[in-house]
C-alpha cells in the first residue's frame, strides 16, 4: 500500500479505467485529502479514501498534505482545526459539543475505532470567554484524547461571588492616567489563587488538573507578542505561528495589561492574535479583537503591519466594534466569519459583512459565513452544522464548503484565493 494526498483541489475519483482514461466519476476530494493507494494500473492508482474509493490520476497526487484548516460552525463562538506536517492543533472549541461531536464522531473516528488515542499536541484558547474555551472542557474530560501543550493569554474570570478584587478580571492599579489589570496567569497546572474563579473557569481548570495528574497534558504556558508557538520547516517550507498580541506593559508592580473601560472589553482586546505562515501563504486569527485594542495595536506597532495576510478570521463573530483601519491593514483575499444563533448579538453584522469585502486585496473578495455554511434536514428535522474547508499547498489557496445538495460528483463550492 502507498500513502498519499491529493495534489489538487477537487480531485475526481472515477469508478474505473478503460484505455487508460478515467470513465465514470463517482467522487471529488480536497486537496491535501490523505488517500491509501491499492492497486496500480497505468498512470491510475485504485485508492480508499474519503467518500467512494475509484480510480485516481497519478498527476493528481502528491507525497505532501500542506496545510489543512477547519473553521467548524460551533454555534455562538470560535472553532478551528489545523493540521500540518505530523501537528494537530486547536484554535478555541466554542460554547458547546460540536467541536467535540466533530473530533470524536468524524474526523477522528478511525483512530477511536482502533482503540488509539486522539492526540492535540496545541490547544491554543483565545481568550477565556465561554464561546471560545467552554468546548475545550468536554474534550480534556475525555480520556480518549491527550494533549502536547495548552497556550494562552493569561486572563482569567472571578466568581461574582464574594469577589474581593476590585473587578471581575482581578485587581486594576492606575498609572499615568492609564488603568492596568494586575492579575496574569502563566502556567494553567500551577496557579497559585486563594480567589475562586467563576463557574466556567473553575470546571476547566479541574479538568486540566486531572489530566495532568492521568500524563494527558504536557505543559500549559502563557504568550504574548514575539512568542513563536511554532517555527519550523514542514514539508520543505517554512512554516510558523507567530504572537502578534497581546502586550503587556511595564508599570510599578510589573509587565502587567492595560485595563479597558470594562471587563469585556479588556480580555477581548486581549485575546491571543496568531499569524500563521505556511510557504509563502499567511493566514490571521484574531479571537474577539475590538475596536480599543486594535487601535491600541496600531499605535504600538508604529506603522509596521505585521497584520495583514492572505485569509483572515473576522474578529469577534463579525461584530460591528471593528476599526476600519485595522481592517484595512488586514487587507486579506478572504475572510471567514465565525458565529452562530444568538439574537442578542445577531452577528454577523452588516457593517462588518461589507467591510470585510471593502477591505480587501482581490477585485472578488471572498466573505465565509460559518453560520451560512449549516443547512436542515427538513425530513428530519436536524441541523447539519457547517464548515469552511481552507487548503494550502505552501502556495495556492483553496476554500471549499459542502453544497446543501450533496452529490459525491458535486459535493463541493470552491475558489482559489486570489
Amino acid at each position: 500500500m502507498t500513502y498519499m494526498y491529493s495534489s489538487k483541489n477537487e480531485a475526481t475519483i472515477y469508478e474505473k479505467i478503460i484505455a487508460n482514461k478515467g470513465s465514470h466519476a463517482i467522487n471529488k476530494i480536497l486537496m491535501g485529502t490523505y488517500v491509501n493507494a491499492t492497486a496500480e494500473d497505468g498512470d491510475w492508482y485504485h485508492v480508499i479514501t474519503a467518500g467512494p474509493n475509484g480510480w485516481i490520476h497519478k498527476s493528481d497526487l502528491s507525497d505532501n498534505m500542506g496545510i489543512k484548516v477547519f473553521f467548524l460552525d460551533v454555534g455562538q463562538g470560535d472553532g478551528v482545526l489545523i493540521e500540518v506536517g505530523k501537528y494537530k492543533i486547536l484554535v478555541d472549541a466554542g460554547p458547546g459539543s460540536n467541536m467535540y461531536n466533530y473530533l470524536t464522531k468524524y474526523q477522528y473516528s478511525y483512530l477511536l475505532k482502533e482503540e488509539k488515542k486522539i492526540h492535540i499536541d496545541y490547544v491554543i484558547i483565545s481568550h477565556f470567554d465561554i464561546d471560545h474555551y467552554k468546548g475545550i472542557t468536554e474534550i480534556i474530560n475525555d480520556t480518549q484524547f491527550t494533549f502536547g501543550e495548552i497556550i494562552h493569554p493569561g486572563i482569567l474570570k472571578f466568581a461574582k461571588k464574594d469577589n474581593e478584587y476590585s473587578t471581575g478580571l482581578g485587581d486594576v492599579i492606575e498609572e499615568g492616567g492609564q488603568k492596568y489589570l494586575l492579575n496574569i496567569y502563566d502556567d494553567l497546572l500551577n496557579i497559585n489563587e486563594d480567589k475562586e474563579f467563576n463557574r466556567d473557569i473553575t470546571p476547566f481548570l479541574r479538568a486540566l488538573k486531572y489530566a495532568n495528574d492521568e500524563g494527558r497534558v504536557s505543559t500549559s504556558r502563557r504568550c504574548q507578542k514575539g512568542d513563536f508557538i511554532l517555527n519550523e520547516s514542514i514539508e520543505q517550507k517554512p512554516f510558523s505561528i507567530e504572537v502578534l498580541a497581546p502586550i503587556t506593559e511595564h508599570t510599578s508592580k510589573g509587565n502587567v495589561f492595560p485595563y479597558w473601560k470594562d471587563d469585556g472589553i479588556t480580555i477581548n482586546g486581549h485575546s491571543l492574535v496568531l499569524k500563521f505562515t505556511f510557504g509563502s501563504r499567511t493566514f490571521l486569527l484574531g479571537g474577539d479583537l475590538n475596536t480599543e485594542s486594535q487601535k491600541y495595536l496600531i499605535a504600538k506597532y508604529e506603522g509596521h503591519n505585521p497584520f495583514e495576510v492572505d485569509v483572515a478570521k473576522s474578529c469577534h463573530h463579525g461584530s460591528s466594534d471593528f476599526s476600519e483601519d485595522f481592517m484595512a491593514l488586514v487587507n486579506p483575499y478572504a475572510t471567514v466569519i465565525s458565529s452562530g444563533d444568538n439574537e442578542g448579538h445577531s452577528h454577523p453584522r452588516a457593517d462588518a459583512i461589507g467591510c470585510a469585502g471593502k477591505y480587501s486585496k482581490s477585485k472578488r473578495p471572498l466573505v465565509y459565513s460559518t453560520e451560512l455554511a449549516r443547512s436542515t434536514d427538513i425530513k428530519k428535522e436536524k441541523i447539519l452544522f457547517g464548515m469552511i474547508n481552507l487548503r494550502c499547498n505552501g502556495s495556492e489557496i483553496f476554500m471549499s464548503q459542502m453544497k446543501e445538495v450533496k452529490d459525491n460528483t458535486d459535493l463541493w463550492d470552491s475558489y482559489k484565493v486570489k
